[in-house]
């Protein structure tokens, strides 16, 4: 019975793909706060021109970072799934 050895590599790869998402998953929710706070704090006319732009990126961003956040949790569960073959 020969056992297939743990590949140490797949194991640092997922740790480091679920470090990330929990990263990504951080700067996502400080996105939506800033994002808020500048919506709520900013004064009608000031939201104008560039600041619009940038209020409206800042939201784009913030589902990115989400989205590649999620993307990376779909790589770790199939970092896990080969972790589980090989053992």
């Amino acid at each position: 019975m020969s056992q297939v050895p743990s590949h140490p590599a797949i194991e640092q790869a997922r740790s480091k793909t679920d470090q990330v998402q929990r990263d990504l998953e951080v700067a996502s929710a400080e996105l939506g706060l800033t994002h808020g706070a500048l919506e709520r704090e900013l004064p009608p006319d000031v939201k104008q021109g560039d600041v619009a732009w940038a209020l409206h990126q800042n939201k784009v961003l913030e589902r990115k970072v989400q989205q590649a956040a999620e993307e990376l949790e779909e790589v770790t569960e199939l970092l896990e799934q080969v972790k589980g073959d090989g053992a």
